[in-house]
């Protein structure tokens, strides 16, 4: 952000929310660079801001859209960008039927379900196009006679492949430009006045302002947080907000992208890995029962050869992350193991969780980092939930509500619920701090920064790497006999981490199984460098994809700390990315 030449900063109050970060905004501002809020609040980033524009809360995607309309109807977008290095130039299937030829509505609609089939939306392909083979993913490095711009690898995802169809004049009016082109057309400044609330001089403010300081030469950065996320069109902000951006060529370089603000040090991690019910580490999908009951119903839905990008190659992230997980119980005959996989029957969210706690449906709750009985919405019924566990494990720095409201908890003071009734048996588990553990942090712009313990934890505390690899071990001990086919997926785990003198495991192995290796005719690992050497014949582990190469070479470089993040303006050697 220190690089931006403008800063837009919506659905967040960065200077009070996130103020080690806003060091980067003073930066740039006291460099010149332009800053502007949007936000229904006149807050302390107002104050700072050249610019606040009050907005109606939730119209955001209106706004934005007629920032798109701004730029297409007025050619400012960047050409020598958007035809090489985005998706602008490709044809789109000729079934598909934008809004206005459906009556609101895209093609593929169904009525009955009330969802969408996507198959109309698909790029077109030539007929006669080649397929590759699996786990055979050309690299852009030897496509570069006919690549646009970098093709593959973490520059970007596969888009001019052979099998699609562009026109890089832009001209047919199925390009990916022009439906763009027609769609926006309907949002103009007049409508982001009566919907908004954003004067016509306030909006040509802001239009010019991105615009004037978006090009070969100047990028625009922009910012939100929960003010966009929490939003029940969050992701179409966030979307357009991205289409915007790509169109001005601010995407992959220094001052420009669009940064998600988080409000712990790894939240972007958590997800990454991940602590998401319904993902895989990765991003990959979590398979449905009576949807993909069978490996090839699994790979059919996340890992089609008709998707866009990188997902194309979905399965080999999927093979190296089985590999990765069961070793050599994952086989060919066996679909990698894929049986081993829980399925989802539903949401298994928070709300829905302690719902099912209710009804008697949860005999065990691990808490980690987590207090619901205080942080979560209707706090009564995440206590009550509780009541009706077998057992409730609560790990945390300090023994907080969700470890004592049996005792004395409201529900408690008013006599809806006696201690002596509640058959729930809690254990506190006192847990490490940030700085009793070494690992890393994924922080907000998806840097892996890696953290060295400074002290050890006291006591009994004890980090969730240890604790979970201790108790992965006595289970597997109690299991150890068993000819139960339930429990194979626990015996089968890779579960050989080195320990130290102390038997605590470490973590820079657990950063090395995530980045992924292949192994040598000596029976060695060697590490990977890129998600583009990822296989699908089973030569291959990696415990999350998009990790690959941060343990390149077998060095962390997540611990990489070049004097001023490396010589480049990315900074990015500080950490990596």
């Amino acid at each position: 952000m220190a690089n931006a030449d403008c800063i837009v900063i919506q659905g967040s109050n960065m200077a009070e929310c996130h103020p080690v970060g806003f060091q980067w905004v003073a930066e740039a501002k006291a460099r010149g660079a332009r800053v502007i809020h949007i936000d229904p609040r006149f807050t302390r980033t107002s104050a700072v801001a050249d610019k606040h524009i009050p907005i109606r809360a939730g119209s955001d995607v209106v706004l934005l859209g007629a920032l798109i309309n701004y730029v297409l109807a007025n050619d400012l977008w960047f050409s020598e960008y958007v035809i090489p290095y985005t998706n602008a130039a490709t044809l789109v299937n000729e079934g598909f039927l934008d809004t206005e030829d459906l009556g609101g509505l895209f093609s593929g609609f169904d009525p009955d379900t009330g969802q969408y089939d996507p198959t109309s939306w698909a790029y077109a392909q030539h007929e006669d196009a080649p397929e590759t083979a699996d786990g055979d993913h050309e690299h852009g490095a030897d496509a570069s006679a006919r690549a646009a711009g970098d093709q593959h690898g973490s520059g970007g995802p596969v888009l001019p492949h052979a099998r699609v169809l562009r026109d890089e004049t832009l001209r047919d009016p199925r390009t990916v430009f022009q439906i763009l082109k027609r769609h926006y057309a309907r949002y103009t400044p007049e409508m982001v006045r009566d919907l908004c609330g954003v004067s016509l001089d306030d909006f040509a403010y802001l239009a010019r302002s991105i615009t004037e300081n978006s090009g070969r030469e100047r990028t625009t950065c922009f910012a939100y947080a929960v003010g966009w996320t929490q939003h029940t069109l969050g992701a179409q902000f966030i979307r357009g907000a991205a289409i915007l951006q790509l169109l001005l060529g601010n995407m992959g370089r220094p001052g420009g992208g669009i940064m998600a603000l988080r409000g712990h040090a790894s939240i972007q991690g958590s997800t990454d890995i991940p602590t998401l019910f319904n993902l895989l580490p990765g991003y990959l999908p979590m398979p449905t029962a009576g949807k993909h009951d069978t490996y090839s119903d699994y790979l059919g839905a996340a890992a089609s050869k008709q998707q866009k990008g990188f997902w194309a190659a979905a399965d080999t992230y999927i093979v190296s992350l089985f590999k990765a997980w069961w070793g050599d119980a994952a086989r060919a005959d066996n679909d990698w193991a894929y049986d081993y996989l829980p399925r989802l029957t539903g949401p298994h969210g928070t709300y829905q969780t302690t719902t099912a706690m209710l009804a008697d449906q949860v005999e065990g709750y691990f808490l980690l980092g987590q207090n619901p009985a205080v942080g979560s919405a209707n706090g009564r019924q995440q206590r009550l939930g509780m009541s009706h566990l077998k057992w409730l494990v609560v790990r945390d720095l300090n023994m907080i509500e969700s470890a004592t409201w049996w005792k004395d908890g409201p529900e408690i003071a008013t006599g809806e619920l006696a201690t002596e009734d509640i058959a729930t048996e809690v254990f506190f588990m006192p847990a490490a701090s940030h700085v009793e553990k070494a690992g890393t942090f994924t922080q907000t712009q998806r840097l892996l920064q890696w953290r060295h313990k400074a002290i050890d934890p006291p006591g009994e505390c004890q980090s969730e790497l240890d604790f979970f690899f201790q108790l992965g071990q006595r289970i597997r001990q109690k299991l150890a006999d068993s000819t139960d086919e339930r429990d194979r997926p626990l015996l089968d785990l890779t579960w050989d981490y080195p320990t130290d003198e102390e038997g605590n495991p470490s973590s820079e192995a657990v950063l090395a199984e995530i980045n992924g290796y292949r192994r040598t005719d000596a029976g060695g690992r060697e590490p990977l460098s890129s998600y583009t050497e990822l296989k699908t014949d089973g030569s291959t582990a990696a415990g999350c994809w998009i990790y690959t190469g941060v343990y390149a070479g077998g060095v962390n470089h997540a611990a990489d700390r070049l004097p001023g993040g490396g010589p480049g303006r990315s900074q990015s050697q500080w950490g990596w990315a």
